[in-house]
């Protein structure tokens, strides 16, 4: 992972460190990915569920999340997405240069 997306995501763990440090104690795991092209930058699940993740959350559940929110009003934008399923939970929080998922 280059330097750039260790320091923003630094500034993003640093920002909301007590967020941080509760959701960890409880995740299964993680992806980060880039938002440009949807490649992985870090995760700690194997290769194929974590771009598994990156398709369907990142590629289209998120950015169409993101564009009803830009629908309802064009100043505002998506801070955070929080999915709910029978047996996982995901939370998303897509910031400028990359997407961090959470699986609960």
């Amino acid at each position: 992972m280059s330097k750039i997306y260790l320091k923003a995501m630094e500034e993003v763990v640093q920002r909301n460190n007590e967020n941080t440090n509760r959701i960890t104690e409880q995740a299964q795991g993680f992806v980060v990915s880039e938002n440009a092209t949807d490649s992985l930058l870090h995760t700690s699940f194997d290769l194929t569920t974590a771009q598994s993740i990156v398709k369907h959350l990142h590629s289209s559940f998120l950015k169409l999340a993101q564009s009803c929110v830009r629908d309802l009003d064009p100043e505002d934008k998506l801070c955070f997405l929080r999915v709910k399923t029978r047996k996982h939970e995901f939370l998303v929080s897509p910031e400028e240069v990359f997407t961090v998922t959470v699986v609960l």
